[in-house]
């Protein structure tokens, strides 16, 4: 049979554009079945169908069709596959510009091939081809002159191509003041090697006796229990601590004198210290982490057979990643964490920047560690430094202003419960009296006095109750419920109905009596906060008010330990609860602020704000004065 096909048929516009999009399975194996090729019968025919053709199949994963219509079908077939397969191709799209015949038999086109590569994009290059008219057993026919060329312009025989990556580097993690908070540090392993020990008591003991100043909770029996637990299960080690070069140090040559003790080193990421801001960082680190990934480059280079580079075609060097800053001070982290230390019931303290909500330190001590970040997520009752908020809405509803005389009497009754002072009654005093020291029936009968929805209102004034998504860690603020009577409104007022905050939100809440708004908290530079709905404007007299009044406390009521640190404005309180055993305890809270840094410190079944106060006080001076 002879193909034949008029001239008016075979006028083609001056370029065809073929765009590409053929999955990589098809581009691997091709298809069978190909159709019978066109040709030209007449002495000039355009070869455009033939080059139509050709690209429609390679377009589509035929490669085996494609190749049919070469000088080469076999090679030009492996070729195809082969380059797809090693550059990972996913897509790739072909475009042919306008035909030039320089004779009867020969025509050539530029294609510009564009691949869709991982980590590349896309990849375009120009390649020419050359077209012969020859002659076979069913008439003139198109081929196209196949060299390696055909696939990129600069392969030679038994080439393919790759894409090779260049790694890239991570940015760095700071603080505040641009030092290293996630740096490199050589970590020492102590590990008892199971198969080594002739005497698991003696070999414990005598580890227990160099680390036990490290972890106190590592015993010469947890030792023993570890390594009976490890050879149980088949292992031959059990690491018993990592230590850092320091504390290595100093106990290198007696741990490495005992039997069956390895002490292997490596390269470890690592915060400052031990348990710097362990809590906060387990949850802030691998989101900056993430932040600070660099983007690797690439080159896509033609090799030979064995793999080996010949000629890089095009490249794009690598970018490191950028720098992540934490908000953290790490200077003020320390010095909380070394207030906490000596605290032996779980123990917080979160430092908050009024002017910007910059998070400056979130510290827990070993048994808050133990229950978990319960500074930025563990709900209490707030005792009286709620009586912040019941002031605001006092304040608010025009009920007192700081000179305003109010009774606080030792006990006051409502609704046959009687609410008591911690053993004192004051009389008539001004309400700034009344607040500095902690007078429970006095803000019991304010609280009685305002609608049901103040203390909730009020409460968003500080942040208390709204739901904060910032970058790098999670946090509640509690809840503030509208009261469902006068007695449950009247104990909300001094911090022992249904309230709860967390350490976080009263931070948050002294951060905004300091400046007089609500600042939007962040850990993270560069990243926007977003909350639930915003916080609502204060008023003036609120904002002055409650500044008098929480300087009265530090001058002359319950947080005068703090006289001696500055000039510090603060609000104590102990909110009663019943332990697991049916006992009454109190958590112990001071919360605060000194120029541009707000506080609250937290001891669950603290008991007494006056240790609270002494955490501040501890805090506040190691701190630069203000």
């Amino acid at each position: 049979m002879v193909w034949s096909v008029r001239c008016s048929v075979l006028r083609a516009p001056a370029a065809v554009v073929v765009t590409v999009a053929a999955c990589l399975l098809a581009l691997l194996v091709g298809c069978t079945g190909p159709t019978a090729p066109p040709q030209d019968t007449d002495s000039g025919p355009s070869p455009q169908r033939t080059i139509d053709s050709f690209v429609t199949d390679w377009r589509a994963g035929r490669t085996h069709d494609a190749a049919q219509l070469t000088t080469e079908p076999d090679a030009a077939a492996l070729l195809m596959r082969t380059v797809a397969t090693d550059l990972k191709a996913t897509k790739l799209a072909i475009t042919t510009g306008r035909v030039t015949r320089s004779a009867t038999d020969q025509a050539t086109v530029t294609a510009t091939m564009t691949w869709s590569l991982p980590v590349v994009g896309t990849w375009s290059y120009r390649v020419p081809w050359t077209w012969q008219r020859t002659d076979t057993d069913q008439g003139s026919a198109w081929r196209l002159d196949f060299t390696p060329a055909v696939v990129h312009p600069d392969l030679g025989p038994q080439q393919t191509l790759v894409v090779r990556t260049t790694p890239t580097t991570p940015g760095t993690i700071v603080d505040r003041n641009d030092v290293e908070l996630i740096a490199p540090v050589r970590v020492y392993s102590v590990v008892v090697l199971v198969n080594k020990v002739s005497d698991l008591g003696d070999t414990a003991s005598r580890i227990a006796a160099q680390v036990k100043r490290f972890d106190k909770t590592i015993t010469a029996a947890s030792i023993t229990a570890g390594v009976q637990q490890a050879r149980a299960d088949g292992h031959d080690s059990y690491t018993v601590i990592n230590l850092r070069d320091a504390d290595f140090a100093a106990v290198q040559a007696k741990l490495g004198a005992v039997q069956g003790v390895s002490l292997p080193s490596t390269m470890r990421d690592l915060p400052p210290t031990r348990n710097f801001a362990r809590e906060l960082l387990e949850q802030a680190v691998p989101v900056a982490n993430t932040l600070a990934k660099g983007t690797p480059g690439w080159r896509i280079a033609s090799v030979d057979t064995a793999g080996d580079e010949l000629e890089t075609l095009d490249e794009k060097p690598p970018k490191p990643g950028p720098k992540v800053t934490l908000t953290l001070d790490i200077a003020t982290q320390e010095a909380a964490e070394a207030a906490l230390a000596p605290i032996k019931e779980p123990a917080v303290l979160v430092a908050i920047q009024p002017s910007t909500g910059e998070i400056l330190a979130v510290a827990q001590n070993a048994p808050a560690d133990s229950q978990g970040p319960i500074a930025l997520t563990g709900q209490y009752p707030p005792g009286s430094t709620f009586k912040i908020i019941t002031a605001t809405a006092a304040v608010d509803h025009g009920l007192v202003r700081p000179d305003t005389e109010v009774p606080c009497p030792g006990e006051w009754t409502l609704d046959n419960r009687t609410i008591h002072n911690e053993g004192f009654d004051l009389g008539t005093v001004t309400v700034t009296t009344a607040f500095a020291h902690s007078c429970n029936t006095t803000f019991a009968r304010l609280a009685s006095e305002l609608p049901d929805d103040a203390l909730p209102k009020a409460a968003t004034q500080y942040g208390v109750g709204l739901d904060f998504d910032i970058k790098g860690i999670i946090t509640l603020t509690g809840k503030i419920l509208d009261a469902g009577s006068i007695l449950d409104r009247a104990e909300n007022g001094f911090g022992q109905g249904t309230d709860l905050v967390t350490p976080f939100s009263e931070a948050l809440m002294a951060a905004t009596a300091a400046t007089g708004n609500m600042p939007v908290p962040v850990l993270i530079r560069g990243t926007k906060t977003t909350v639930d709905h915003p916080a609502p404007a204060r008023s003036t007299a609120a904002r002055s008010d409650i500044r008098a009044f929480m300087r009265a406390v530090v001058t002359d009521g319950t947080a005068r330990q703090l006289q001696d640190a500055g000039t510090v404005y603060a609000k104590t309180g102990t909110a009663e609860y019943v332990n697991d055993k049916g006992d009454i305890q109190a958590h112990a809270w001071t919360v605060g602020f000194r120029g541009d840094i707000a506080f609250a410190a937290l001891i669950v079944g603290g008991n007494d704000s006056k240790r609270t106060n002494a955490i501040l006080d501890t805090f506040l001076k190691a701190l630069p004065p203000k």
